[in-house]
């Protein structure tokens, strides 16, 4: 995903990418929204989420997270690792 993300790449976009390496790995999607993570932001209401459809840019917003919950397909149980990130000055993606 590191490799992949750039502050061009929309929400929509990493939800693609994300969702085609879980599928490529052997694994499912768990999440109970679909989604595979959002912004940081003050309120719930304000959250962009990494989903179908939002074309925002990674890098219109200061922080946000990379969350996929995950099991393997046909699996009994799942994993959820979660990850906050942002661009530095120079554009390169970090994680907090």
């Amino acid at each position: 995903m590191q490799a992949f993300v750039t502050p061009a790449t929309t929400f929509e976009e990493l939800f693609a990418f994300g969702n085609a390496e879980i599928k490529r790995l052997g694994f499912e999607n768990l999440d109970f929204l679909g989604n595979l993570g959002h912004s940081i932001a003050s309120t719930r209401e304000d959250r962009r989420y990494i989903e179908p459809k939002n074309t925002m840019p990674l890098g219109s917003v200061p922080f946000f997270t990379f969350e996929p919950h995950v099991r393997q397909t046909n699996g009994a149980w799942g994993f959820k690792h979660e990850e906050i990130y942002y661009f530095d000055s120079e554009q390169r993606l970090l994680a907090l």
